[in-house]
Parts: C-alpha cells; structure tokens; sequence
C-alpha cells in the first residue's frame, strides 16, 4: 500500500465512520483516531459546542489533570539535583570519587535517559507513566545503598532511563486534552513546577541535612525523595485519566465534547499504528533536527547547574545547611519566569567558580534564541504557503473541510489543514 493510498483510506475511514454506514474493515479501522469511537452520528460531530459548557468542561479537565503532572514535574528535577546535594553532605569522600568521577555520575543520568528515550516513546501509557515514575524513585533509593563509583554510575544510568518517558509524556497528555491555543499556558503551568521543584528541593535537602542518624545524610537523601517519588507514582498509576475517550471522570456527553473542541487541533486524539513512512517522514524533516540542536543547547546549562548549582553555592563560603537554603530563592524565581554534556564543562581545576561552566550556559542561551527564531521564519512561512494554496482553490480558506482530516492519522506535513502555532 503507497502513502497516499494509506491517507486516503484514513481520511475514508472518518467519513465513513461519522455516516455511521456500517463498521469498518479492521485494516481501515486501526488507521482511525479512536476517539471517532464516541460518535454514532454525523450530527453529534457537528454540533455546536455551548462556550459556557465548555468553559466548566475546561476547568474540570485542568484539576483532572494539572496537578498531577505538576506534581510530577516538580519531584522530576527533585530528583535531578539528589545527587548535588549528596556532594555537599559528603557522597564524594564516603565512596572515594575522584577527577571526573562526579561528572561522569552527573552525566550517565543522561546517557540512560537518551538509550530509553525512544522505546519509551512507542510505550506511553497512563499506567506506564505511573511505572516508570514509581522505578525511578526505587532506583533513586537503591543509590543510598552504593558502596563504590561503579555502582552507583549503573543506578544512575538506570534511574534516567526510567525518567525518559516524562517530558514527552506529558506533551503527549496536554496535546490530548487541550486546544493548540490552550497549550502553551497549560505547559507553563506544569513546567513552573520546575522552579518549585527546585525550591522544595532546597527545603527538602535543609530538612534532611538536620536529620542526626545512623547513616550518613547523603543517605537520607536518596531514601527521602526516592520514596516520595515512587508514592507518587503509585497515586499517578491509579488517578491519572488516560485520555478523554475513556476517561472515568467524565460523561459520555463530556468525552464527546472534550474531543470536539480537538478538531481545531487537526491533530487527533490517540492513534497506535506505527506507519514506517511517516518515521521516515519525521527524519526528513529539518524541524527534527533544530529541535535536537535546541534541546542539546537547553540541557547544557541545565544538566550543569541542577548537579553543579550547590556546589558553586558552597563555593562562595556557605555551609552545607545555609547551601540548601539558597536553593529556594533560586527555584522561586525560575518559576516565576517560566513562560547533556552539561557537567563536563565544570571543571574540577576551575572550582569553585567553573569559569568553562558559566560560559557553556551563556553561549548556549545564544543559540536557543537563534534557534527559536529560526522556528519562527520556517513555521510563519509554511503556514502562509498553505493559505496561498488553499486560497486559490474553490471555495477558499473558508471552503476546507477541517472534518475530513481532523481525526484521520495524518502528520503535519500530509494535513494541508494543519497550522502551525508560534
């Protein structure tokens, strides 16, 4: 079967569905959103949606869902930064680390999350979700009980392979329930838990820097928030809606608005048949590759300071508790301001001022922004081009017929009702 048969069988397996004619061939079928599933008639797609109903309908996706990535979030660069406050309470001198020893824990992290980043891709689930986030808080546990570099640097690379599944999940979530032009707050909303994370973070590491027991307090620390994250895992594992078509929260009258308002999107719902040509298609594709280069540029500075960040602290003259501390300001701001490689340019003969390692995050902060207006160019471009040709054709911008393609599994680029938002 050739691509465009492939689209044509999609977008005639919508309009067949939405006549409500007779079921669909299983081959046709699987190519269908599911949320077509909902339907039984051409007029329950078509009906208006009441702004009131969809307003309450908004507030009531946002406290099914919010919260609980927010949450998530949160304990998400947590736990990144377990193993900045285990360096000031003593985790290098206890296990004898040395040279680029520290980088390399700091580093491996990554390295697990890049070699699980795209299984875990073709495996997000809600209970999946709730899994992973449950494993990485045991293998964050399980550090507390290395007794040597080796050990730790194999739970290290274990714990960021459980964590792979998290930004791309909750992207996939919020594209789920939201409208494009709805996103973007709602993805500032759950990614201001980053800052507060951070905040927490210090609170949390002053909390279990006091505490006077048997072990060591880098210990506490990996026991604490590793058994903190896999509750939360737990509570994520049970509650979390996994879509609006089978979500228990809602009606059968709410799931079907919930997909309605969607259409907009012309992006669809959920769809799990993996299609080899549009894999290649995304590979062609030059907005792949400048979202690798500005996700390489973001985490530079990010995976420097989240292990790093305490100890140019402490490098100033604070002590361990007073380290901590600071940390909460520093997380408060970044979550006011919410719209890998990374330790490797914090060199130990540059401590406790790392020139190599401020400078990493200046320069890369030059190439996100231009990146972000290399975005900006090719999107507004594309998305002229398409008003161009639609406009040209009989009936217009005005005449497209957004049902055909809203829930038919289309990418981007075979969607000629697709728009970009920038």
């Amino acid at each position: 079967m050739t691509k465009s048969d492939d689209i044509k069988l999609a977008s005639t397996a919508h309009r067949e569905r939405t006549s409500a004619v007779s079921p669909l061939p299983q081959d046709v079928a699987r190519d269908v959103d599911v949320a077509m599933a909902l339907f039984d008639s051409p007029e329950q797609i078509h009906a208006p949606i009441d702004p009131v109903e969809e307003q309450k309908l908004v507030r009531k996706i946002d406290f099914m869902i919010l919260p609980y990535l927010a949450v998530c979030y949160a304990f998400f660069y947590i736990d990144k930064t377990t193993l900045s406050y285990a360096a000031i309470f003593g985790i290098r001198e206890d296990l004898k680390l040395t040279g680029a020893d520290y980088n390399w824990l700091s580093s491996v992290f990554y390295f697990g999350f890049l070699f699980w980043a795209f299984p875990t891709n073709f495996l997000m689930q809600r209970r999946y979700l709730g899994g992973n986030i449950f494993l990485w808080g045991f293998f964050l546990m399980l550090q507390a009980a290395a007794k040597n570099f080796g050990q730790l640097l194999v739970l290290r690379f274990l714990a960021g392979a459980a964590e792979a599944c998290a930004d791309p999940s909750f992207m996939l979530i919020t594209s789920m329930w939201y409208t494009r032009k709805q996103q973007p707050v709602r993805m500032g909303l759950w990614y201001t838990a980053n800052g507060f994370g951070i905040a927490l973070g210090g609170l949390l590491g002053y909390a279990i820097g006091s505490i006077k027991g048997a072990l060591p307090s880098w210990k506490y620390e990996f026991l604490i928030i590793g058994a903190l994250c896999s509750s939360w895992g737990i509570v994520m594992f049970i509650f979390l809606p996994d879509s609006p078509v089978t979500a228990k929260g809602l009606s059968r009258a709410e799931k079907r608005m919930a997909v309605q308002r969607l259409r907009e999107n012309q992006t669809g719902i959920e769809n799990k048949h993996l299609k080899a040509y549009q894999v290649k298609e995304a590979f062609l594709d030059i907005k792949i590759y400048l979202f690798f280069i500005l996700g390489t540029v973001c985490n530079v500075p990010n995976g420097g300071i989240s292990n790093f960040g305490t100890l140019i602290i402490q490098g100033f003259g604070f002590s361990q508790l007073g380290t901590t501390l600071l940390q909460i300001p520093y997380g408060v701001l970044i979550a006011i301001s919410i719209l890998i490689v990374g330790p490797f340019f914090y060199l130990t003969g540059q401590a406790p001022y790392y020139e190599l390692g401020i400078w990493s995050m200046i320069v890369s902060h030059f190439i996100e922004v231009f990146i972000i207006a290399t975005f900006w160019f090719l999107l507004k471009r594309e998305n002229n081009r398409r008003d161009k040709t639609q406009g040209a054709t009989e009936g217009g911008l005005e005449g497209r017929d957004l049902d055909t393609t809203a829930f038919a599994d289309m990418t981007d680029r075979e969607n000629p009702n697709f728009r970009y938002i920038y």
